[in-house]
């Protein structure tokens, strides 16, 4: 998510075997990706592709990122001020449909598919949004910004202008080449172009000076919060801009002179001021967002180094003074739930990964707010360049420090791309093996709603009749304590679902199955799981499921739900003599049938029916029964034609078959 002329450097291997001993899997952490829309970087693979293929593709990429243990995506929709969502500000992203305004056709909203898709699996999906690039080249017709006048007027004469100024229009001239709903010809007064040192206009920015900006953006940014189930709205680094090319803004330049002789708001120093500017925006964009919706996170990715020299021996760019960000001051202030600084450097030298994630760390947490750390993961793709900028050990070795710092709740990868496909090679396997292979919540901000869901409700199992090691879940959805909400208020009720399974002689105790990360085997926004487990138990499977809110909060466990003793067909064979489970009679049948069995001791016994998406829809028996032959009427007269399973548990042993009604 570096500014996208780091993409052209030079990027290494990461091929080699991976060697570290597994550490102990956190139970809750973000492990997340950054999804890049601009030049089609991730996502869609090219703007002409049609409608249903970029779709399909988008799904299969949330799923890949699922089996990869990724908890997050920040989805990048608004790029340099158009939309890959339904905007009513901004036109449609040309890196979407190939022409900027142009919607998709057959028409579809990739944010609001994005954000199903991933609720669907229990995934994060936060919005990606590039809070100041306007134009990251000059058409040739555009006329850059000359000056404001000032002149009172009512403000409602002009949507989100200042109630202190009018534009001289006439100064001002937009362009052909963008949409005629982009802000270079909505508002061209309202960007600042940058040249290089060659005098040549090569980028303009939303101008941070004015106000009528703070509200627009800050607008854009709510319309989004109030229109999508969205977890979460993610801003990168992109506020002033940065030195490359010559196109620093100079604590003596007079690109914002105008602005700030409008809005000085006290200050004499113009650097102070122009700090303050994104200070102010910063906790405006918080405000709208949380006025909407309370729950839903807001974060910013800054430069990973805040000071030249701090931490002692960091030399390189400072963020503070040549970008004229604090972004402590914005974790002080309480107006971001997170920051997750890029530190897209190894272990070691002038930028030490590890030095700097500690310094934040320590600073972040401080400041009661949660610190994640962003790994420069392209850097260690070898499929287009040839020298090493990362060895093959580089990303790990980072995974690794980060769990062993507590002050670091997690970490986030740029970009997509090196984790769902293998140009980064080994880094995929090694996240489903071993750093990623048990699924982990999203770690509780406790200044957020820290109330549990209730516990849910009516578990249910049901075993393959084919497959006798593949077990379904089903429960019905939990909610949220709403009774605690004031009249009118809005209230979150998206949950995902973690689903626990151990092997055991006796029936385990449910909160210290939980406690676990080892026994989590699944998470999951929907009210199903379905599980095949390793054949040959030396004991039997035990299933529990909890809920979880969309801030990481876990309810009290269901009681454990006993699969018995997992068996082979062989097995099953061996002790047919002892126990069997007959083909109910008749079969199919209407409205009545009888089911036999044999038990081969004196024990309980329970003999379940279930539908196909495992619901438990009659119990003919749950009871002790003595030992030989047993028989069982089921009425189905209440239930629709299809096919049923019937499955007995006894002594440890599980067997299972269909029937089939016909009406």
């Amino acid at each position: 998510m570096k500014r996208i002329s780091l993409l052209a450097i030079t990027i290494c291997l990461l091929g080699a075997s991976l060697s570290f001993a597994q550490s102990e899997l956190p139970n809750s952490e973000v492990r997340a990706v950054w999804l890049t829309t601009v030049y089609n970087l991730d996502w869609p693979s090219g703007s002409s592709l049609p409608e249903s293929v970029k779709k399909s593709d988008l799904k299969a990429k949330i799923q890949s990122l699922k089996e990869a243990g990724i908890n997050t995506i920040y989805f990048q929709v608004r790029t340099s001020g158009d939309a890959l969502y339904d905007s009513p500000y901004e036109p449609w992203s040309k890196y979407l449909t190939g022409t900027e305004g142009k919607a998709p056709d057959p028409y579809w909203d990739p944010l609001e598919f994005a954000v199903e898709e991933a609720h669907k699996l229990g995934i994060e999906m936060h919005a990606w949004m590039n809070p100041y690039r306007a134009l990251s080249s000059i058409p040739s017709d555009f006329t850059q910004k000359q000056s404001i006048e000032m002149e009172d007027m009512d403000e409602s004469l002009i949507p989100f202008q200042n109630k202190y100024y009018e534009t001289n229009t006439q100064k001002f001239k937009g362009t052909t080449e963008r949409d005629s709903m982009h802000v270079s010809n909505k508002h061209p007064e309202w960007l600042m172009v940058m040249k290089d040192d060659a005098g040549v206009a090569k980028i303009a920015i939303f101008d941070p000076g004015l106000p009528a900006v703070r509200d627009y953006v800050s607008s854009v940014v709510a319309d989004i919060v109030r229109r999508y189930d969205i977890d979460g709205v993610h801003f990168d680094d992109y506020f002033y801009p940065y030195p490359s090319t010559g196109m620093k803004i100079a604590a003596n330049s007079t690109l914002d002179d105008s602005s700030f002789a409008l809005n000085p708001r006290g200050f004499t120093d113009k650097t102070l001021w122009r700090r303050n500017n994104i200070e102010i925006f910063i906790t405006q964009v918080n405000d709208s967002i949380k006025t909407e919706k309370p729950w839903v996170k807001f974060g910013i990715s800054p430069f990973g180094i805040y000071r030249n020299g701090l931490p002692f021996g960091i030399t390189g760019l400072d963020a503070y003074k040549e970008l004229y960000i604090d972004p402590l001051k914005w974790a002080q202030n309480g107006d971001v739930d997170y920051l997750m600084p890029q530190l897209y450097w190894k272990l070691g030298g002038a930028q030490d990964f590890a030095k700097l994630a500690n310094w934040w760390g320590k600073e972040i947490v401080s400041r009661n707010r949660h610190f994640y750390s962003g790994h420069g993961l392209y850097r260690a793709d070898n499929s287009t360049y040839s020298s090493t900028l990362f060895n093959a050990n580089e990303i790990p070795k980072q995974i690794q420090f980060t769990r062993n710092n507590p002050e670091i709740k997690g970490s986030s990868f740029f970009r997509m791309k090196n984790i769902t496909t293998h140009a980064t090679k080994g880094i995929r396997d090694s996240l489903i093996t071993n750093y990623y292979r048990k699924p982990a919540l999203v770690p509780t901000m406790s200044w957020l709603d820290t109330n549990k869901a209730e516990t849910p409700i009516n578990l249910a199992l049901s075993q393959d009749a084919l497959q006798e090691n593949k077990f379904t879940l089903s429960w019905d959805r939990a909610e949220l304590p709403l009774a605690k909400a004031k009249q009118g208020e809005r209230v979150d009720t998206l949950l995902n679902y973690a689903i626990y399974r151990v092997d055991s002689s006796a029936e385990p105790d449910a909160n210290e199955v939980i406690s676990n990360p080892e026994n989590r085997i699944g998470l999951t926004g929907v009210t199903t799981f379905t599980d095949v487990t390793e054949k040959g138990s030396e004991g039997r499977y035990y299933y529990i499921v909890t809920s979880v809110t969309r801030n990481g909060v876990e309810s009290d466990p269901t009681d454990p739900e006993d699969a018995g003793v997992v068996v082979s067909k062989e097995e099953e064979t061996s002790i047919a003599d002892n126990f069997s489970l007959n083909q109910n009679y008749p079969n199919p049948f209407n409205p009545t049938t009888t089911i036999s069995f044999n038990l081969g001791k004196t024990g309980l016994a329970s003999l379940k029916v279930y539908d196909v998406l495992g619901r438990d829809v009659a119990t003919l028996v749950n009871s002790k029964l003595v030992q030989g032959e047993h028989s069982f009427n089921l009425d189905a007269s209440t239930f629709a034609s299809g096919v049923y399973i019937y499955q007995l548990k006894s002594s440890g042993v599980v067997l299972t078959r269909k029937l089939t009604l016909i009406k």
